[in-house]
């Protein structure tokens, strides 16, 4: 007996596929999960003569724990990486120890139950492809991808305030000032700090009061997490910006924040009435260097430039 594999029912399946404890079936006739510890053998029997039961996917700690495996390399956070690392290499307590590291970093955390969801939703549907083949019907190929992103629900993305967001900015470049100086040593990672600093305009007294145009994000608790920042080239080009800073707190790297402020950034900018917007290639770090050829900038000499056609 066949059956429709349907987003309510992969989420009964996963969580049971989870439940250690229990024996449960899928039960075709009625399109769900039931559980066999509470049934009669007779009834059990009776159903697979109709075959309506199906076993579900076999799930195990082992399959639980290279997951958390998988995901802790995949962990763009040095820290963090490396803190999940432990706990997997003590062995002892380690679900609950690795549960209670995550629920430190609610975001990361975040990112885990939706890393670990789509491998055990592709086991799903590895399981019931499986069966598609014996019924003779063909594969499906979707992902039920639909869940919705994360960033949408945890983020807010607002259009740069001078006044409101200055000074909060000027201390997150400073930080991460200091993080540019743990990789070099004496007296050149003051000098590459402050030279990092002076190329976004940010160290000199008279940038408050430069024209900036830009995007910021924040979390729902107001607690920064990016900003991608341009200066206004009006004095002397008119609709036309320059990218002063992009940058991301350590805290909330790895989810995409970056691809959104550019993505939102160039949307803000057009509705301003921007025509070009310039990037140099000093200014822009490495790995963006595939994120800004995505959004349309082609390169040009030492320079990346988004003509008003693309905007």
């Amino acid at each position: 007996m066949t059956f429709e594999l349907t987003k309510s029912l992969i989420e009964d399946i996963i969580f049971s596929m989870e439940d250690q404890d229990g024996e449960f079936a899928l039960d075709a006739s009625q399109g769900c999960v039931i559980s066999l510890d509470s049934m009669l053998q007779s009834e059990i029997e009776e159903l697979d003569e109709n075959d309506s039961l199906y076993s579900l996917p076999l799930w195990t700690s082992n399959d639980g724990f290279e997951i958390m495996e998988d995901f802790a390399e995949s962990v763009r956070i040095p820290k963090v990486r490396s803190e999940l690392e432990q706990v997997l290499s003590n062995g002892r307590g380690v679900f609950r120890n690795y549960k209670n590291l995550l629920n430190k970093y609610p975001h990361i955390e975040k990112q885990f139950h939706t890393f670990k969801e789509k491998k055990m939703r592709a086991v799903v549907l590895d399981w019931y492809n499986s069966l598609r083949e014996s019924w003779g019907l063909e594969k499906l190929n979707q992902d039920f991808d639909d869940y919705d992103d994360l960033i949408q629900q945890d983020f807010e993305f607002i259009p740069y305030n001078q006044t409101k967001d200055y000074d909060c900015i000027l201390a997150e470049a400073k930080k991460i000032a200091e993080e540019i100086k743990e990789d070099f040593t004496g007296e050149a990672a003051k000098a590459i700090a402050h030279f990092w600093l002076r190329r976004f305009e940010l160290e000199s007294g008279d940038s408050k009061q430069l024209p900036f145009l830009g995007i910021v994000a924040r979390t729902t608790a107001e607690d920064f997490a990016g900003l991608l920042l341009f200066s206004d080239c009006s004095s002397f080009a008119k609709k036309v910006v320059a990218l002063t800073a992009i940058f991301v707190n350590q805290n909330f790297r790895g989810l995409g924040i970056a691809r959104e402020l550019f993505s939102r950034g160039i949307s803000y900018l057009k509705s301003s009435g921007i025509q070009s917007i310039i990037i140099a290639d000093s200014a822009l770090p490495d790995f963006l260097e595939p994120l800004i050829a995505r959004c349309g900038f082609e390169k040009k000499g030492s320079f990346y430039v988004l003509e008003k056609a693309d905007i």
